[in-house]
Protein backbone atom coordinates (compact mmCIF):
# COMPACT_ATOMS: atom_id res chain seq x y z
CA UNK A 1 0.00 0.00 0.00
CA UNK A 2 1.42 3.62 -0.65
CA UNK A 3 1.74 5.71 2.31
CA UNK A 4 -0.06 9.56 2.09
CA UNK A 5 2.51 12.10 1.20
CA UNK A 6 3.29 14.15 3.96
CA UNK A 7 2.81 17.10 1.90
CA UNK A 8 -0.58 16.25 1.73
CA UNK A 9 -1.37 15.87 5.28
CA UNK A 10 0.27 19.93 6.01
CA UNK A 11 -2.61 21.72 4.99
CA UNK A 12 -4.89 19.78 7.46
CA UNK A 13 -2.88 20.29 10.29
CA UNK A 14 -2.70 23.86 9.67
CA UNK A 15 -6.50 24.36 9.16
CA UNK A 16 -6.74 24.75 13.36
CA UNK A 17 -4.38 27.30 12.87
CA UNK A 18 -5.56 29.49 10.17
CA UNK A 19 -9.17 29.67 11.61
CA UNK A 20 -7.34 31.06 14.84
CA UNK A 21 -5.53 33.53 12.55
CA UNK A 22 -8.93 34.45 11.29
CA UNK A 23 -10.93 34.78 14.14
CA UNK A 24 -7.79 36.53 15.81
CA UNK A 25 -7.85 39.26 12.70
CA UNK A 26 -11.92 39.49 13.34
CA UNK A 27 -11.72 40.42 16.90
CA UNK A 28 -8.96 42.86 16.36
CA UNK A 29 -10.82 44.47 13.88
CA UNK A 30 -14.20 44.74 15.31
CA UNK A 31 -12.30 46.74 18.60
CA UNK A 32 -10.57 49.66 16.33
CA UNK A 33 -12.80 52.18 17.02
CA UNK A 34 -11.48 54.67 19.78
CA UNK A 35 -12.83 57.16 22.22
CA UNK A 36 -15.71 57.43 24.61
CA UNK A 37 -18.96 58.91 23.47
CA UNK A 38 -22.31 59.86 24.46
CA UNK A 39 -25.07 59.92 22.69
CA UNK A 40 -28.68 61.42 24.04
CA UNK A 41 -31.97 60.22 22.82
CA UNK A 42 -35.16 61.85 22.81
CA UNK A 43 -38.52 62.98 21.07
CA UNK A 44 -42.01 61.62 21.03
CA UNK A 45 -43.62 58.23 20.49
CA UNK A 46 -41.42 57.13 18.05
CA UNK A 47 -38.66 57.56 19.79
CA UNK A 48 -39.21 54.33 22.09
CA UNK A 49 -37.50 51.33 23.87
CA UNK A 50 -37.12 49.27 20.96
CA UNK A 51 -35.16 52.48 18.87
CA UNK A 52 -33.16 52.55 22.16
CA UNK A 53 -32.06 49.11 22.31
CA UNK A 54 -31.41 48.62 18.60
CA UNK A 55 -28.94 51.81 18.67
CA UNK A 56 -26.84 50.75 21.94
CA UNK A 57 -26.66 47.44 20.62
CA UNK A 58 -24.86 48.69 17.16
CA UNK A 59 -22.40 51.41 19.09
CA UNK A 60 -21.65 49.10 21.75
CA UNK A 61 -20.46 46.50 18.89
CA UNK A 62 -18.37 49.56 17.28
CA UNK A 63 -16.56 50.91 20.39
CA UNK A 64 -17.09 48.48 23.40
CA UNK A 65 -20.28 48.86 25.80
CA UNK A 66 -17.18 50.43 28.50
CA UNK A 67 -17.37 53.31 25.85
CA UNK A 68 -20.65 54.27 25.00
CA UNK A 69 -23.37 56.03 27.19
CA UNK A 70 -27.01 56.13 25.40
CA UNK A 71 -29.22 58.23 27.34
CA UNK A 72 -32.85 57.94 26.67
CA UNK A 73 -35.72 60.38 27.74
CA UNK A 74 -39.22 60.03 25.46
CA UNK A 75 -43.03 61.72 25.39
CA UNK A 76 -45.69 60.47 23.49
CA UNK A 77 -47.67 63.09 21.58
CA UNK A 78 -45.55 66.03 22.25
CA UNK A 79 -44.56 68.65 20.60
CA UNK A 80 -41.06 70.33 20.01
CA UNK A 81 -42.13 73.14 22.11
CA UNK A 82 -42.27 70.35 24.78
CA UNK A 83 -38.01 70.60 24.85
CA UNK A 84 -38.10 73.96 24.09
CA UNK A 85 -38.76 76.50 27.00
CA UNK A 86 -38.60 79.73 24.76
CA UNK A 87 -41.19 78.30 22.56
CA UNK A 88 -43.24 81.07 20.21
CA UNK A 89 -46.05 80.02 18.31
CA UNK A 90 -46.22 81.11 14.74
CA UNK A 91 -48.34 84.52 14.63
CA UNK A 92 -51.93 84.21 15.03
CA UNK A 93 -51.73 80.57 15.08
CA UNK A 94 -55.16 78.35 15.99
CA UNK A 95 -54.71 74.90 17.55
CA UNK A 96 -57.14 72.54 15.07
CA UNK A 97 -60.40 72.17 17.39
CA UNK A 98 -58.82 74.00 20.58
CA UNK A 99 -58.14 77.53 19.51
CA UNK A 100 -56.12 79.97 20.40
CA UNK A 101 -52.76 78.29 22.50
CA UNK A 102 -54.19 79.04 26.70
CA UNK A 103 -52.05 80.13 29.09
CA UNK A 104 -51.74 77.21 30.38
CA UNK A 105 -50.19 75.50 27.40
CA UNK A 106 -47.72 78.02 27.34
CA UNK A 107 -46.80 76.85 30.93
CA UNK A 108 -46.16 73.57 28.75
CA UNK A 109 -42.88 75.12 27.10
CA UNK A 110 -39.69 73.14 28.09
CA UNK A 111 -41.34 70.66 30.25
CA UNK A 112 -40.02 67.36 28.56
CA UNK A 113 -36.46 69.12 28.43
CA UNK A 114 -35.69 69.18 32.62
CA UNK A 115 -36.07 65.26 32.70
CA UNK A 116 -33.95 64.28 29.91
CA UNK A 117 -31.15 67.22 30.94
CA UNK A 118 -31.20 65.46 34.47
CA UNK A 119 -30.56 62.30 33.45
CA UNK A 120 -27.97 62.89 30.73
CA UNK A 121 -26.44 64.82 34.16
CA UNK A 122 -26.77 61.67 36.17
CA UNK A 123 -25.06 59.35 33.72
CA UNK A 124 -22.32 61.31 32.50
CA UNK A 125 -21.62 62.65 36.44
CA UNK A 126 -17.11 62.04 36.90
CA UNK A 127 -16.98 60.82 33.17
CA UNK A 128 -15.47 62.44 30.28
CA UNK A 129 -16.09 62.13 26.83
CA UNK A 130 -14.42 62.55 23.13
CA UNK A 131 -17.88 63.52 21.62
CA UNK A 132 -21.71 64.14 22.49
CA UNK A 133 -24.22 63.44 19.95
CA UNK A 134 -27.87 64.07 20.24
CA UNK A 135 -30.42 62.16 18.38
CA UNK A 136 -33.58 63.21 17.78
CA UNK A 137 -37.17 61.54 16.38
CA UNK A 138 -39.61 64.31 16.35
CA UNK A 139 -41.80 66.17 14.56
CA UNK A 140 -45.02 64.24 14.02
CA UNK A 141 -46.93 66.27 16.36
CA UNK A 142 -45.60 69.89 14.81
CA UNK A 143 -46.30 68.44 11.07
CA UNK A 144 -50.15 67.36 12.01
CA UNK A 145 -50.89 70.65 13.76
CA UNK A 146 -49.72 73.17 11.64
CA UNK A 147 -46.65 74.50 13.67
CA UNK A 148 -43.88 73.74 10.81
CA UNK A 149 -42.79 77.00 10.02
CA UNK A 150 -41.52 77.70 13.44
CA UNK A 151 -40.00 74.48 13.89
CA UNK A 152 -36.80 75.26 12.71
CA UNK A 153 -35.78 77.86 15.12
CA UNK A 154 -37.08 76.02 17.90
CA UNK A 155 -35.11 73.16 17.28
CA UNK A 156 -31.88 75.84 17.05
CA UNK A 157 -32.90 76.52 20.16
CA UNK A 158 -32.84 73.28 21.74
CA UNK A 159 -29.44 72.16 20.34
CA UNK A 160 -28.25 75.28 21.50
CA UNK A 161 -29.43 74.74 24.96
CA UNK A 162 -28.09 71.60 25.35
CA UNK A 163 -24.54 73.06 24.53
CA UNK A 164 -24.33 75.22 26.89
CA UNK A 165 -25.78 72.69 29.75
CA UNK A 166 -23.27 70.93 28.65
CA UNK A 167 -20.37 73.25 28.31
CA UNK A 168 -19.49 71.59 24.77
CA UNK A 169 -20.10 73.72 21.33
CA UNK A 170 -19.22 70.42 19.54
CA UNK A 171 -22.70 68.60 20.00
CA UNK A 172 -23.41 66.88 17.03
CA UNK A 173 -26.75 65.27 16.06
CA UNK A 174 -28.80 62.87 14.12
CA UNK A 175 -32.35 63.77 13.16
CA UNK A 176 -34.82 61.51 11.73
CA UNK A 177 -37.16 62.47 9.29
CA UNK A 178 -40.62 61.92 9.70
CA UNK A 179 -42.17 59.53 7.13
CA UNK A 180 -44.24 60.03 4.18
CA UNK A 181 -47.72 58.91 5.70
CA UNK A 182 -49.38 62.40 5.45
CA UNK A 183 -47.36 64.01 1.83
CA UNK A 184 -51.15 65.54 1.32
CA UNK A 185 -50.88 67.73 4.73
CA UNK A 186 -47.89 70.88 3.32
CA UNK A 187 -47.14 71.36 6.66
CA UNK A 188 -46.14 67.70 7.25
CA UNK A 189 -44.27 68.23 4.24
CA UNK A 190 -42.87 71.13 5.42
CA UNK A 191 -41.34 69.80 8.93
CA UNK A 192 -39.82 67.19 6.71
CA UNK A 193 -37.85 69.57 4.43
CA UNK A 194 -36.86 71.84 7.82
CA UNK A 195 -35.30 68.54 9.19
CA UNK A 196 -33.15 68.02 6.53
CA UNK A 197 -32.07 71.45 6.16
CA UNK A 198 -31.43 71.30 9.20
CA UNK A 199 -28.76 68.81 8.74
CA UNK A 200 -27.15 70.18 5.81
CA UNK A 201 -27.03 73.56 7.21
CA UNK A 202 -24.82 72.15 10.19
CA UNK A 203 -21.12 71.28 10.67
CA UNK A 204 -21.59 68.23 13.14
CA UNK A 205 -25.12 67.04 11.47
CA UNK A 206 -26.67 64.44 9.58
CA UNK A 207 -30.25 62.72 8.85
CA UNK A 208 -31.96 59.67 8.23
CA UNK A 209 -34.23 58.65 6.48
CA UNK A 210 -37.73 56.52 7.62
CA UNK A 211 -40.22 55.96 4.95
CA UNK A 212 -38.84 52.22 3.93
CA UNK A 213 -39.61 51.39 7.42
CA UNK A 214 -43.40 52.04 7.31
CA UNK A 215 -46.73 51.66 5.38
CA UNK A 216 -49.87 53.23 5.33
CA UNK A 217 -51.43 50.98 7.84
CA UNK A 218 -48.88 51.82 10.21
CA UNK A 219 -49.64 55.66 10.10
CA UNK A 220 -47.72 58.21 11.48
CA UNK A 221 -45.63 55.41 13.49
CA UNK A 222 -43.35 51.79 12.21
CA UNK A 223 -44.44 48.22 13.01
CA UNK A 224 -42.75 46.91 16.24
CA UNK A 225 -40.19 45.04 14.66
CA UNK A 226 -38.80 47.79 13.00
CA UNK A 227 -37.50 49.94 16.00
CA UNK A 228 -34.75 48.28 16.39
CA UNK A 229 -33.95 48.54 12.77
CA UNK A 230 -34.90 52.31 13.37
CA UNK A 231 -32.45 52.27 16.26
CA UNK A 232 -29.34 50.57 14.13
CA UNK A 233 -29.56 53.14 11.08
CA UNK A 234 -29.39 55.78 13.71
CA UNK A 235 -26.59 54.19 15.49
CA UNK A 236 -24.71 53.91 11.81
CA UNK A 237 -25.44 57.58 10.73
CA UNK A 238 -24.21 59.09 14.26
CA UNK A 239 -20.90 56.47 14.13
CA UNK A 240 -20.68 57.62 10.78
CA UNK A 241 -20.35 61.14 11.64
CA UNK A 242 -18.21 61.02 14.69
CA UNK A 243 -15.32 58.70 11.81
CA UNK A 244 -15.56 62.04 9.77
CA UNK A 245 -14.98 64.61 12.50
CA UNK A 246 -12.10 61.98 13.76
Amino acid sequence: MTRPCLQTQKPIRLLPIVWLLLLSTAITSASTETGKHLFILSGQSNMTGGLKAGFAKKVEDTYGKENTVVVHHSKSGRGIRFWDKDYRFPHQYRFPVKGIPSERSKQQHGQEYGPLIGKVREAIEGNSFDTVTFVWMQGESDGGRGLGSVYEESFLRLLRRIKEDLERKDVGFVIGRINNSRMSDPNWKYVREVQVKLAKDAEHGAWIDTDDLSDSEHGVHFPRENYSKLGQRFAKKAIDMIRKRN
